[in-house]
């Protein structure tokens, strides 16, 4: 990935002030001193706890914990990498991003042509389908199935002729190259020249989180043995890293805090169309890992639709352990007579659907009840226990894996303690790392640690008013050591007599966070932030000097057992010192 220099950065974000760019997605009021409120688009809150600061360019979201500048805050929103936010802020504000070298150039260049090419083609595809003499096979379709037009135009649908140069040559005259046409994937080489790889289908966009049409799903109209076809993957489209719908449905999805994954783009238009609209479909293509944390940005829980047979029951198995991976609550339903989504909305009604969802079980119950014919011997009920103890080595919160250990026993008729004791057994006996190791390092598990306290986030608030408080601190970190997010945060601040860092300086979450909280809060008077600093430097000194008797200790026992009085004394000594000076310190404080 490329690297772009500080000043760059920088003059990205002093083009655009995120006031604008968040009020574009969120409805923000005046609080004063360049303060300004609104709900988080990241909860579900209802009284106003996100926090804009225009003076300092940050945004903090108290519910949730996050914060940051305008490319955090579109990272977060959007899903996008450091790179895609620069890029996005750069085009808004026209500022031109200097890559590192030639194949960057070349890369970029090449990105923002097919994503140029995408659009045309989407639009291009669109008048096709509203052609009344061209576009009527396509248009009946759709009547068949009794879609409302305005799905139908929120979704972009269009339609591709039965040509084998249409679209080719409608491209060659707006000025797209026969290479970038054959690296979309819209076009093939044939034995004399290229030719339309789209013919005779209904068009479905695919768009990726900002919105950018970066592939397309297309459904045969005619008699093909290929009901569906889709675009190859390209440097601006890799299946494995989106998800049908989750531009379309990301405000409903973030609203509900659920999705609703189901497999096709009609399962989810149908959904959509009857009032559904937080789901997301993988259309046809088995779940992966980073689509998976792709829906935790946007939602806590999933309801999996799947199909009943065997070959769902196995990908409802594989789709679970990855969603419960990226530390998502899932239920599971499978709808009667082997109908999809868009069959059983169409045939029972949208409020038939919203029942089954509102009564989904949880993947424990789920998976039990699809296994119901191996419960009858011990061999299959071992089996469909080892199955579901897979899947709940992946959670890190013992009071969920307690309670589902419940449900297992009791929906395989043995006793809990015996449930208990072969679960403990089958994770001594699996070897390798689990993916509990991914829990652990995941940004979602660590958000709860990294949520800033308040008196941390008012003692980095009071550093960024009062520069003439640094000399304390800097005093401070001359004499200890510490790995706490305030104290690092403090020492960048003071060292560099500089409050305009940049969050991508910050090495951790913490301290991004804690940045963040202090950027909004409000100026405090001088008498306050003087209290607040000195308390903080003494706890940070107390801090330091207890866990320092604590290594003392240690090795004061060490001593002890080698006889060695010299050594003794002289730790303890130290121990004595160091009480003193922590009795003194509680003094001071009084």
């Amino acid at each position: 990935m490329k690297k772009y220099s500080r000043e760059m950065i920088g003059r990205v974000l002093a083009s655009c002030d995120i006031v604008d760019v968040i009020g574009e997605h969120v409805e923000l009021k005046d609080s004063g001193n360049h303060r300004f409120k609104g709900l988080s688009p990241f909860t579900n809150e209802k009284t106003p706890s996100f926090m804009v600061s225009r003076d300092r360019q940050m945004y903090y979201c108290f519910s949730s914990g996050q914060g940051g500048d305008v490319l955090h805050f579109l990272m977060e929103l959007e899903g996008l990498s450091f790179n895609e936010a620069l890029q996005k802020l750069a085009d808004r504000a026209g500022v031109v991003l200097e890559s590192s070298g030639r194949s960057d150039n070349r890369d970029d260049y090449l990105r923002r042509r097919l994503l140029e090419l995408h659009t045309f083609a989407a639009r291009f595809f669109t008048r096709q389908l509203q052609e009344p003499g061209s576009g009527a096979n396509a248009q009946a379709y759709l009547q068949g199935r009794k879609l409302q037009s305005a799905t139908s135009a929120h979704f972009g649908l269009g339609f591709a002729a039965d040509s084998f140069n249409l679209l080719r040559d409608a491209a060659f005259k707006e000025g797209f190259r026969e290479s970038e046409l054959m690296a979309a994937g819209l076009v093939r080489r044939g034995d004399r020249s290229l030719y339309d790889f789209f013919r005779n289908r209904l068009m479905i966009p695919i768009r990726d989180v900002s919105g950018n049409v970066v592939a397309f799903g297309g459904r045969d109209l005619g008699d093909s043995p290929a009901k569906y076809i889709n675009s190859p993957e390209s440097i601006i489209y890799k299946k494995s890293q989106v998800l049908y719908g989750l531009h379309e449905c990301r405000d409903g999805l973030r609203k509900k805090g659920c999705a609703v994954l189901v497999e096709g783009y009609f399962d989810l238009m149908r959904c959509f169309d009857a009032g559904f609209n937080y789901c997301l479909a993988t259309c046809g293509t088995a779940l992966t890992f980073q689509q998976a944390m792709l829906i935790k940005r946007y939602a806590q829980e999933v309801v999996v639709v799947y199909d009943g047979d065997a070959a769902g029951i196995r990908a409802a198995l594989r789709g679970i352990s990855l969603l419960l991976d990226a530390g998502l609550t899932v239920r599971a339903l499978t709808l009667p007579d082997a109908k999809d989504p868009d069959d059983y909305i169409r045939d029972e009604g949208a409020d038939a659907f919203a029942s089954r969802l509102e009564n989904a079980k949880d993947f424990v119950s789920y998976y039990i009840a699809m296994n119901r014919d191996q419960l009858e011997t011990i061999e299959g009920r071992t089996e469909v226990a080892q199955n579901l103890f897979g899947l709940l080595r992946s959670m890190d919160e013992p009071l969920r894996v307690d309670q589902y250990l419940h449900r297992i026993a009791s929906g395989l008729n043995i006793h809990i303690w015996e449930c208990k004791r072969a679960f403990e057994d089958y994770w001594r006996n699996q070897r390798g790392p689990t993916r509990m190791t991914r829990v652990s390092s995941s940004k979602d598990a660590g958000a709860a640690s990294s949520k800033p306290t308040k008196d941390h986030v008012d003692f980095i608030a009071a550093l960024m008013f009062y520069p003439d408080l640094h000399v304390s601190v800097l005093e401070l970190l001359d004499e200890i050591e510490s790995d706490l997010p305030a104290f690092i945060l403090a020492g960048r601040l003071c060292r560099s007599a500089d409050t305009d860092l940049l969050m991508s300086e910050l090495d951790t979450e913490a301290e991004q966070a804690l940045f963040a909280a202090a950027s909004v809060v409000d100026k405090m008077d001088e008498e306050r932030a003087h209290f607040i600093v000195n308390e903080l430097v003494i706890r940070f000194r107390q801090n330091a000097w207890n866990a320092e008797i604590q290594r003392l200790h240690q090795q004061l026992q060490e001593a002890q057992r080698d006889q060695d009085t010299a050594r003794t004394t002289s730790l303890y000594d130290r121990i004595v010192t160091l009480k003193r000076n922590i009795e003194a310190l509680s003094t001071q404080q009084q």
